[in-house]
Formats: structure tokens, C-alpha cells, sequence
């Protein structure tokens, strides 16, 4: 699996011929327009989530940066950067930025790394819990894979945190809220239930 970009490849900005189905593009709208609208508690760990899981199913191409098309490191840079965190582009780059952690402290918005086709980080992807972690597949596009899945466990290299431990924690546990926001909270957290366990 090639994941990330050298420096040296061009970007290919051009959308994809094969469009997604319109209630695809309709229900990613709608979690889209949710995520926009709790934009109050910005990068939180459930924001980082719930963004990575609306662009579930679009297509990987090695060294991509469009809507439609991405490869690892652009697929992670692009939910970052919607929930106000800018991270470098590069999956090497990438592993550099935050902070270590280990299996046993990984939280749901914490990058993965793994090695793939050469020596050191070649793929990144986005802990999202329960094991789980969505990431861009060369061979599935957007999707979802086990940290225990052999293929990734015997390629797991290391975890870091780039958001801080206090915007890792759920909105909730912040302070005190309304009960409409404490709605709104409850109902993100269902629909990150429902997709990351599709």
C-alpha cells in the first residue's frame, strides 16, 4: 500500500468520472451540515470522527488531494483542517507532528501509523475506538479496518495525539451545557456508533 507524498509527486486535483449516488451525496450533506453546526466545541475528538466517517467510501489514488479522490495522509490532512487543525501533508511529516502514545492510551482522533511499502511511516489513518480506525485503502478507498487485522497489526508502527488531552475528551465532560446541546452531543455520538460499526 502507497500512502503519502514525497514532495516530488504532482497533485491530481480532477474529480473522479464514476460520481457518488445523489442520497450518498445527500446524507453526507446532512452529516455534514450536523458537524458544521457543533462547530462550537471545534476539534474535539468526536468532531475529528464523525468528519472522517462522512467520507466514507470515496476512492483512494496514490498522491490525490480532490473531494473525491485522496490517499492516506490527504484524506487525514482534509478532517483535520475541516475541524481547524492544520497538519503537513506528507504521511512522514504527519508522524512527526503531536505526541506519542501508547496502545493503552489511544483515543478515538489519534493517528495511526503503520509501514507499508517502505521503511518507516508509509500509511496513516484515524483511531476512531473499539480497535477500529478509518483510513484511506488502496485497495477500498475510504473504509474502515482492526488495528488486530494481521495485515495492519504486523505493520503497526506507533500512535500520536495531535489534538490535547482536554479536547480529546468528550464535549460533555467540558462543563456544563444546555440540554439542546447535550442532544446534540447524544446524537453524534449514535451516528459515530452507526457508521464506525457498518
Amino acid at each position: 500500500m502507497r500512502c503519502g507524498m514525497s514532495g516530488k509527486e504532482s497533485l491530481s486535483e480532477g474529480l473522479t468520472t464514476k460520481k457518488p449516488m445523489p442520497i450518498i451525496l445527500a446524507m453526507r450533506g446532512v452529516l455534514a451540515g450536523i458537524l458544521i453546526s457543533l462547530s462550537l466545541s471545534l476539534a474535539n475528538s468526536e468532531n475529528i470522527v464523525l468528519t472522517a466517517l462522512t467520507y466514507m467510501d470515496r476512492q483512494y489514488e496514490f498522491g490525490a488531494n480532490s473531494l473525491y479522490r485522496m490517499d492516506c495522509s490527504a484524506f487525514v490532512q482534509r478532517v483535520f483542517e475541516v475541524n481547524g487543525i492544520r497538519l503537513p501533508r506528507s504521511t512522514i511529516e504527519q508522524s512527526q507532528a503531536g505526541v506519542p502514545v501508547s496502545l493503552d492510551e489511544i483515543e478515538p482522533g489519534d493517528l495511526v501509523f503503520f509501514t507499508t511499502y517502505r521503511k518507516g511511516p508509509s500509511h496513516v489513518g484515524i483511531y476512531i475506538g473499539n480497535g477500529k480506525f478509518v483510513h484511506a485503502s488502496e485497495s477500498r478507498g475510504i473504509s474502515i479496518d482492526h488495528l488486530e487485522d494481521p495485515y495492519w497489526s504486523r505493520r503497526f508502527l506507533f500512535a500520536k495525539r495531535v489534538l490535547s488531552k482536554g479536547e480529546v475528551k468528550t464535549a460533555s465532560s467540558k462543563g456544563i451545557r444546555s440540554v439542546h446541546q447535550e442532544r446534540q452531543r447524544d446524537e453524534i455520538a449514535d451516528l459515530i456508533y452507526i457508521l464506525s460499526n457498518r
